[in-house]
């Protein structure tokens, strides 16, 4: 059901119409992890439409003095709820790594029917040598993208492989997106939580930076129906009391 569609730096471009307020804490606890490591924000600022953003950088993955993945973040959250964002990972090894990005969003209040939609573009840079190249992180991984809700992934976007060969310092890029803009994608209610997850291959030493947004909004019920709903169990207690009148 994927679309391909040219997004102008939509990230970028939200995160600019928010406007900053001032430096806080966030109200909620959302996660942002890197395989089994679960990673600190250096910063987050309150937004003047309700929203928070979230921005760090670190590094992990093995030893202080070897470190496997150098994360840099900078997203955009709100419990409306979306997320929409730039994630920058390099490859810090000598070897082409797998690695996982996760980033969870608890949503309060929770609603029983949603639609959604989502996007991704990912830019991949050599850092020397002349090649790089991204892809899905196994056989098995239907994307790099996954738009989750309760943990249960509901959108997939970039399951081909980008590469880019012909000298160094090379670059490549891609984009694809489903459901927006709108959202328009019916899905099912939010119970606790919205995520994304970028599962994913990276060469040796090489840098890759996504842009992603996913976005969730409630589906109100139509107009009439609380007032039909509100008919019909006054009519069940009109019955009930008819029955016992004697």
């Amino acid at each position: 059901m994927t679309n391909r569609a040219v997004l102008i730096s939509t990230a970028v471009a939200f995160a600019g119409f928010l406007g900053e307020a001032r430096a806080d804490t966030l109200p909620f606890v959302p996660t942002l992890s890197i395989g089994t490591t679960t990673v600190t924000n250096d910063a987050v600022v309150a937004n003047t439409d309700g929203s928070f953003t979230v921005s760090g950088q670190e590094q992990g993955g093995g030893t202080v003095a070897s470190p496997v993945w150098d994360l840099q973040w900078d997203l955009t959250i709100k419990q409306d709820p979306f997320i929409v964002g730039s994630l920058t990972l390099t490859n810090l090894t000598s070897t082409t790594k797998n690695f996982a990005i996760a980033f969870n969003l608890p949503v309060i209040p929770a609603f029983t029917q949603s639609v959604f939609g989502g996007s991704v573009s990912a830019t991949l840079i050599d850092t020397g040598s002349g090649a790089a190249q991204l892809g899905p992180n196994t056989a098995a991984s239907p994307a790099i993208y996954r738009g989750t809700i309760d943990g249960i992934p509901m959108l997939w976007l970039l399951g081909a492989s980008l590469g880019c060969s012909g000298g160094a310092g090379c670059t490549a890029s891609t984009v694809e997106s489903d459901g927006l803009p709108g959202p328009t994608l019916p899905g099912p209610g939010v119970l606790a939580n919205i995520g994304t997850l970028l599962k994913f291959s990276l060469s040796a030493g090489d840098k890759v930076t996504f842009l992603t947004n996913f976005t969730v909004e409630p589906v109100p019920l139509p107009a009439a129906l609380p007032m039909l709903l509100l008919g019909l169990g006054s009519l069940g207690v009109a019955r009930r009391r008819k029955k016992i009148v004697p």
